[in-house]
């Protein structure tokens, strides 16, 4: 399945998905990234200011594998 949107996509396969995420807002200790697009599996991501050095990008895409086992 793919969804398409002016947003972002997302494409999913039985046992991976890719989601393309915006960056919506930064919190006292997380970045807020988001995709409100119709069908996705995730709409809204919080991640660790750690993660990231410097300012958070703009777009980033989030991989769902299974895991092996």
């Amino acid at each position: 399945m793919v969804a398409t949107t002016k947003k972002s996509t997302a494409t999913k396969t039985a046992l991976s998905f890719t989601v393309e995420m915006d960056f919506s807002k930064s919190t006292k200790g997380t970045h807020v990234f988001s995709n409100e697009s119709d069908g996705v599996p995730i709409t809204t991501l919080y991640i660790q200011r750690s993660a990231f050095q410097g300012d958070p990008p703009d777009k980033i895409a989030v991989t769902v594998e299974e895991a092996a086992g």
